[in-house]
């Protein structure tokens, strides 16, 4: 009984938690099958193959995934694409897959937006680059001098090295000009996992990394307050994306609370495991209670009075009851537990109405409920 008083205590003074929701989107279509990088422009998800492919960018439907548009780069070939990032004025496509370290003609392809809108045939210019430190191009098998992630931050380019050595990455920085250049590190991560691509947003400046482990466990963290001498130093979280076997290849942010991550096919004979090329949408979830912004004050308080999202546990039945009285439109009911994992989504959009148990242990869990105007969250507890 103290146990459960001191939980409900919490319950009454917690603020916010993070959770995210990954749902996925549906398959990529067969042409791109080997999607590496990943951006959002012009409303869609662009992206490409990796290397042995053609030097073609796809545009994607964000809801249907189906192939909208095709862009050749025309005089430039894809040895290894496997990044994509962009700026204001320019698409950047990171000729950077170096899995032996024997490459010397790594490449970021510089697009300017205005000529990529206007036609489907376009000419790139080569910002080439070596990396500072590198002597031995010699193929000794898997490489510290792969690479597959790539952002822009003010006016330089970071690469993100794929160290299948050290399972690290270290993160490397070229100017956004055409030319030859150095490399120069700015920042190293140790025993992370490989690195498969990165996104950047210049308005929070916020960093994410995506990869996977060696058994093919997708990973994500974030960083915060992020600047070129400060790359890595202000770790916020690992993000629970609950996948398993699943080759996570390309990230993008397409607002404040979604990300798209993109998957490659994989397949192996022993143990037999098939992973198809798929897309995936991280969503951010509110979890806070709160009044519709563009009320007046007064308004506010009716409005929450009105308002309430209660669950609780029937004791004769074991199932746990809920209701939600809202002036808004209900859209859909979820479970999560306290690490933001999705247990359970609701069809039956009603005000009132039961869940039965379907909860793994004792714990805190939450009740998330999608407005028309917002997300609410309440927590609760199993016993």
């Amino acid at each position: 009984m103290k146990v459960l008083i001191a939980i409900l205590l919490f319950l009454h003074t917690l603020l916010l938690v993070a959770q995210q929701t990954v749902t996925e989107v549906g398959a990529l279509p067969d042409a791109i099958d080997e999607s590496s990088g990943l951006i959002f422009f012009n409303d869609r998800l662009v992206t490409h193959n990796d290397s042995g492919n053609g030097a073609i960018l796809y545009e994607l439907d964000t809801l249907s995934l189906e192939i909208v548009r095709e862009v050749s780069i025309i005089n430039v070939e894809n040895n290894d694409w496997e990044a994509l990032t962009q700026d204001d004025n320019y698409i950047y496509i990171g000729d950077i897959g170096n899995n032996n370290g024997t490459r010397k003609n790594l490449a970021v392809y510089r697009i300017a937006k205005e000529t990529y809108l206007e036609s489907d045939t376009v000419s790139a210019e080569n910002i080439n680059f070596a990396y500072e430190g590198q002597e031995d191009f010699n193929d000794n098998g898997d490489s510290n001098w792969d690479a597959e992630a790539l952002v822009s931050i003010g006016g330089q380019l970071v690469i993100f090295t794929k160290q299948w050595q050290s399972n690290g990455t270290v993160a490397y920085a070229i100017p956004n000009v055409p030319g030859d250049h150095i490399a120069s590190a700015i920042g190293t991560l140790n025993d992370i996992g490989l690195v498969t691509d990165a996104t950047y947003d210049n308005q929070s400046n916020e960093l994410y990394l995506l990869g996977y482990s060696s058994i093919l466990t997708p990973f994500l963290l974030k960083y915060t307050e992020v600047t070129l001498s400060e790359i890595f130093n202000n770790p916020e979280s690992e993000i629970d994306l609950g996948l398993s076997f699943v080759q996570t290849e390309g990230i993008t942010k397409i607002s404040d609370n979604k990300l798209f991550i993109t998957s490659e096919y994989f397949s192996r004979q022993s143990p037999s495991i098939t992973s198809e090329a798929r897309v995936f949408k991280v969503d951010f979830l509110k979890t806070s209670l709160s009044e519709p912004t563009d009320l007046e004050p007064g308004e506010q308080e009716n409005y929450k009075a009105e308002e309430h999202v209660i669950i609780y546990k029937d004791q004769a039945t074991d199932e746990f009851i809920y209701e939600i009285k809202t002036k808004d439109n209900i859209e859909g009911i979820s479970i999560f537990d306290c690490s933001g994992r999705l247990l359970q989504s609701y069809g039956e959009l009603m005000n009132k109405g039961s869940i039965s148990k379907i909860f793994p242990s004792f714990n805190i869990y939450y009740f998330t409920v999608y407005l028309n105007t917002r997300v609410v969250s309440v927590p609760f507890v199993v016993y």
